[in-house]
């Protein structure tokens, strides 16, 4: 009785083990097996990259002109729409003119009437001198011929100066445009009196060519005035919406100094702007281009993620994918250039990674197979 009732124990105990056994058998055998992730991958590529500054730029006209009349008047017509594009020369008021063409058949009168006088005092002094010389006239008298001859010369010069000031406001009341580009709105119109040096008639902004402005930090003055001595830098400027390039120009001009505040210096680039894409007071994306670099390892941007340990990608072997921190040294485009990290021939996760383990699994998308190389984008 005694053995029988030691042994019991042990059987429930075995009884009890088995069945947790085969429990964790079923529960094993019912645990899901987690699929591949699908990925796009890209294979890290090795390519010569340009080595660029990027900036925010503003556009500016390289010249812009407050039009006003250099004489009062009445305006009679305006010439020219309103925002046309104009060009140098062209007319685009005019001020009556009857007031300044009468003031200029004045002034040659005088100056006819100047110019007898003047001939006749010249004539005295001529016959005078022959006087003179023959003994029959004193020197006071032809003296003083000679004062009346040089003041008439003197008169004279006065009264064209005045005729050459009647032709100037004569011509001032045709107003042109003193330099081609886009025209604003006509501020006076047409029979409205406009004053001298007062009224701004219109605003002419320059826009072919045309500037943008743009700053970089100063420690990147030296690498851009190496190559500015080298030759041209060229300048793409990019819709900071769609980066859409809005036209390309080179770099023209670095400021003297640098803002103490700011650590910033300012620099221009002239685009030509035949399409006039780039427009007055707009903000645009910068890329200056100062030269390539040869043979330089880079993946999609995708392909980076950032994370607590800094810069990192998946890169896929047989199938599974790894975790790797990569330092990128920057990014021009859809690439980013990798300084360390990464070789070339690897293939990296391009898109996905939300689905991806370190240690996982990964299938193309699409594929239904494992992961292979694919040329990046």
């Amino acid at each position: 009785m005694r053995l029988s009732s030691a042994i019991a124990p042990v059987r429930w105990t075995i009884a009890l083990g088995l069945v947790l056994l085969s429990a964790c058998e079923k529960r094993a055998e019912k645990a899901p097996v987690i699929p591949p992730a699908p990925v796009d991958v890209a294979t890290v590529e090795q390519k010569d990259m340009p080595v660029e500054l990027h900036a925010i730029g503003a556009v500016e006209p390289i010249a812009s002109v407050q039009l006003k009349a250099k004489v009062s008047g009445e305006i009679t017509k305006v010439f020219f729409s309103d925002g046309a594009y104009v060009k140098a020369g062209q007319v685009l008021f005019t001020i009556d003119p009857r007031t300044f063409d009468v003031a200029l058949q004045r002034a040659q009168a005088d100056l006819t009437q100047a110019q007898t006088e003047a001939q006749n005092a010249q004539a005295q002094v001529d016959r005078y001198t022959k006087l003179t010389n023959q003994g029959v006239s004193s020197k006071e008298q032809f003296a003083q011929y000679q004062t009346t001859a040089t003041s008439q010369k003197a008169i004279l010069a006065a009264r064209q100066a005045d005729v050459d000031q009647a032709k100037l406001s004569l011509d001032w009341a045709t107003v042109r445009a003193p330099i081609s580009g886009r025209a604003g709105a006509a501020l006076i119109k047409a029979g409205n009196i406009v004053q001298a040096n007062t009224d701004i008639l219109t605003l002419i902004n320059q826009t072919q060519p045309i500037y943008v402005t743009f700053s970089v930090p100063e420690n990147q003055l030296a690498s851009v005035r190496q190559w500015l001595g080298k030759g041209q830098v060229p300048v793409v400027a990019k819709d900071p919406d769609s980066g859409k390039p809005l036209g390309s120009g080179t770099l023209d001009f670095v400021d003297n100094a640098v803002d103490r505040q700011s650590g910033m210096i300012t620099m221009k680039a002239t685009f030509p702007n035949q399409d006039e894409s780039l427009w007055p007071g707009q903000f645009v994306d910068v890329a200056v281009t100062l030269t390539d670099e040869p043979d330089a390892i880079v993946v999609p941007m995708t392909a980076v993620m950032e994370g607590q340990n800094g810069s990192q990608v998946f890169v896929v072997k047989d199938g599974v994918a790894s975790l790797q921190k990569v330092e990128v040294e920057r990014t021009v485009g859809s690439h980013a250039v990798i300084r360390s990290g990464v070789q070339v021939g690897q293939v990296v996760v391009s898109s996905g990674q939300l689905r991806v383990v370190n240690g996982g699994k990964v299938v193309v998308s699409g594929s239904g197979t494992a992961a292979k190389p694919k040329a990046g984008p």
